[in-house]
């Protein structure tokens, strides 16, 4: 009996740590090398054992064969991966609004190296960072962690169910990438366009004026400009995003339970 039973909490620390594994593995920062292995593992461990600490299930292990238990993993992973995803799909909205405006500001040449992005321009990584540190601010990882907790009742680890609904839902949410973009840049990008509708016009009137040496630091100042003046709709933007995340964040643990 004691042997079924040790077994019995064995895989269900298992499954549980497949989840939170996917998760951690999908979600933008802590997937970084930002912050150092050891302190991964640290999260995950601590977490998972407060979960299974937190939870009740009726795990029959005798009813349990392989061909179930490899089910129950792809479908932890699965599950992982999902709310993971969800929150990529935010933040690589506003990295990608970054790269609008950056195309419009002429910063595009200007590139660092991201390990989670690759090569990106410098506005891109000051709105990804802007991201995290509103997402700490603002106590929206309570939506995440919470939300994770919050998985585990809506969909249990001992029961093999069905994610129809849950993928698609995601598929469909992938075009909030290009949506919330366009929304988020679409000031900046409307003050920089007027710019070079301006600069075109002095070139056709006053062709002497060399506009590319003069358009080009233009376009830079009056965009990091445009940002300064714009900054506080910027941070309530990214405020907006966040408290979105958490909604939809919330109706996917529903979607999939």
């Amino acid at each position: 009996m004691s042997l079924l039973i040790d077994v019995k909490d064995a895989l269900e620390l298992g499954l549980i740590f497949t989840r939170v594994i996917a998760i951690f593995l999908s979600f933008p920062l802590i997937n970084t090398q930002m912050i150092p292995l050891n302190v991964k593992l640290l999260l995950v461990v601590t977490f998972s054992f407060f979960i299974a600490l937190h939870i009740d299930t009726s795990f029959d292990i005798e009813s349990v064969d392989a061909a179930l238990l490899g089910l129950l993993v792809i479908k932890e992973l699965f599950i992982g991966f999902a709310l993971g995803l969800l929150v990529n799909i935010f933040i690589s909205a506003l990295s990608y609004a970054a790269e609008i405006i950056s195309y419009f500001m002429g910063l595009t040449v200007v590139n660092v190296f991201d390990p989670t992005f690759g090569q990106i321009s410098v506005l891109n990584r000051f709105f990804i960072l802007l991201f995290y540190f509103i997402f700490f601010i603002t106590e929206s990882y309570r939506y995440v962690f919470g939300g994770i907790v919050a998985s585990f009742e809506y969909i249990p680890i001992d029961k093999l169910v069905f994610l129809e609904p849950l993928f698609p839902y995601i598929l469909e949410k992938s075009a909030y990438i290009f949506i919330m973009a366009f929304q988020i840049a679409f000031p900046f990008a409307l003050i920089l366009f007027l710019l070079n509708v301006a600069l075109a016009l002095v070139n056709r009137l006053i062709p002497q004026i060399n506009v590319f040496i003069v358009g080009l630091p233009m376009q830079i100042y009056v965009g990091l400009a445009a940002l300064a003046f714009g900054s506080s709709v910027l941070v309530y933007i990214v405020v907006s995003l966040l408290q979105r995340m958490g909604e939809e964040y919330i109706y996917i643990l529903k979607l999939g339970g």
